[in-house]
């Protein structure tokens, strides 16, 4: 008489353990990936804004008379449309020239935009 081996069939407790580990640990990492990418879309369209913003406060320095160029700094609330923005313009004078230097910041101070010029009086 031939004894029957009895074959098991499934997955032991461990297996599935160490499948459940590995398929957390993957959605950990594409999870963290999200999070990343979302910060960094967030982080891209506030530089955005401030670089919008530092154009326009360039336009602005441009279309005045040379004798009204002067340094200046503005408050936070200043932009009706964008409250968490402020500006700061830096005029050097050059020889003949002044270099003007516009900062939008935002984040409390902790990120900038910086736009930089040269204008002349002709």
């Amino acid at each position: 008489m031939m004894r029957r081996r009895k074959t098991q069939s499934g997955l032991s407790m461990l297996e599935v353990l160490v499948t459940m580990f590995l398929v957390m640990m993957g959605l950990l990492v594409v999870m963290s990936s999200f999070v990343a990418i979302a910060k960094s879309g967030r982080y891209s369209e506030r530089m955005d804004v401030a670089t919008t913003l530092a154009q326009r406060e360039m336009e602005r320095v441009r279309n005045l008379p040379w004798a009204n160029i002067h340094s200046e700094a503005g408050a936070y609330n200043e932009y009706s449309d964008h409250p968490d923005y402020r500006h700061e313009i830096t005029v050097t004078d050059v020889g003949t020239v002044r270099e003007v230097v516009v900062r939008i910041y935002f984040e409390n101070n902790r990120r900038r935009c910086e736009v930089r010029t040269y204008v002349s009086n002709m």
